[in-house]
C-alpha cells in the first residue's frame, strides 16, 4: 500500500469506504427488513499470491462471492464475499423479511445475487459520487470456492493487485462477517489514488470555503 499511497491517502481511502458501505448499509436494511450497520475494521492491500497468509482464508471451507466488473478512469472486479455459512444466514435473514413461506434453498443463489447486486451497487455508486467518478457496471455473477480460488476465477494472476475490507454486518439479531475485494491492475491503482487525491482536494476547498 505504501507504494501506492501516502499516509494521507490510506486515511482518506478508508473514510471513502466507510462513508460508501453505509450507504449499502441502508440498502441491506431495506433487504432484510431491520436495521443494518456496517463497518470496516480493517482494510488491506497486498498480492493476490500473499492474501491466504493476510487473511488466514485456510479455515474457510469455502466462499461464496457476488462478483461485479467496473469500469471508469480505473476499472477491475468487485466482489462481495461471504465465508461459510454467512452469506447463507443473510439470504434466510432477506427471504424471512417477505413475511411469506418460500423455499429458501430453491432460492438461495437469486437471493444472493440480489443481495450481492443492491450492496455492490451502493458502494460503487458511493465510491463514484466521492470521487467524482462515472462507472460502467457489467450485471453481478456468482462463483462459489475456495478463498483464492474465487478470485482467480475472475482471470486474476497471482501478481494482481487485492483492495480487501473486512467488513462487520451488525444486525438487531445477527453479527455476520463479510469481505469486500477489489482485484486492480497497475495503471487501475494509478487511477484509484487520483480519485482519492479528488476527494482529498474538495475537502480541502470545503474546509477552506467553510
Amino acid at each position: 500500500m505504501n507504494n501506492y499511497l501516502s499516509p494521507l491517502q490510506h486515511d482518506a481511502l478508508c473514510e471513502i469506504f466507510n462513508i460508501s458501505v453505509g450507504r449499502a448499509a441502508a440498502a441491506m436494511s431495506g433487504l432484510v427488513g431491520e436495521e443494518v450497520s456496517l463497518s470496516v475494521p480493517a482494510m488491506r492491500f497486498c498480492r493476490l499470491a500473499e492474501l491466504n497468509d493476510r487473511i488466514g482464508w485456510a479455515q474457510w471451507r469455502h466462499v461464496d462471492a457476488v462478483a461485479q466488473h467496473f469500469a471508469g478512469s480505473f476499472d477491475g472486479d468487485a466482489l462481495l464475499m461471504f465465508a461459510d455459512d454467512d452469506g447463507e444466514e443473510v439470504v434466510r435473514l432477506m427471504l424471512n423479511s417477505l413475511k411469506q413461506p418460500v423455499d429458501v434453498e430453491a432460492l438461495t443463489k437469486d437471493a444472493l445475487a440480489e443481495v450481492g447486486n443492491v450492496l455492490l451497487t451502493a458502494c460503487l455508486s458511493a465510491l463514484a459520487d466521492i470521487m467524482a467518478e462515472d462507472f460502467d457496471y457489467s450485471l453481478p455473477s456468482l462463483c462459489s470456492g475456495k478463498g483464492v480460488d474465487v478470485l482467480l476465477q475472475r482471470g486474476a494472476e497471482p501478481e494482481c493487485q487485492v483492495l480487501f475490507l473486512h467488513i462487520q454486518f451488525l444486525l438487531e439479531t445477527k453479527r455476520i462477517e463479510g469481505y469486500l475485494a477489489f482485484l486492480l491492475g497497475v495503471s487501475s491503482l494509478d487511477g484509484l489514488r487520483n480519485g482519492v487525491d479528488r476527494f482529498l482536494g474538495h475537502l480541502g476547498a470545503a474546509v477552506n470555503h467553510g
